[in-house]
């Protein structure tokens, strides 16, 4: 496991989580990333069809 992962787990167990509330919020911490990349390599390809346009003198 990644160490600041397990950094944020032990701080949970010593918090008095349960295995359960932590894989859960793992999953969800993991899911909201995963959104995140998909979110900026959306942005990442508009960026780079706008600059090619740009380029070919079509920009809007």
């Amino acid at each position: 496991m990644e160490p600041g992962f397990q950094a944020i787990v032990d701080c949970m167990i010593e918090a008095g989580w349960t295995r359960g509330e932590v894989m859960r919020s793992l999953r969800r911490l993991i899911a909201a990333d995963n959104m995140t990349h998909k979110g900026n390599a959306k942005v990442e390809a508009e960026l780079a069809i706008a600059r090619a346009m740009i380029r070919a003198g079509k920009a809007t």
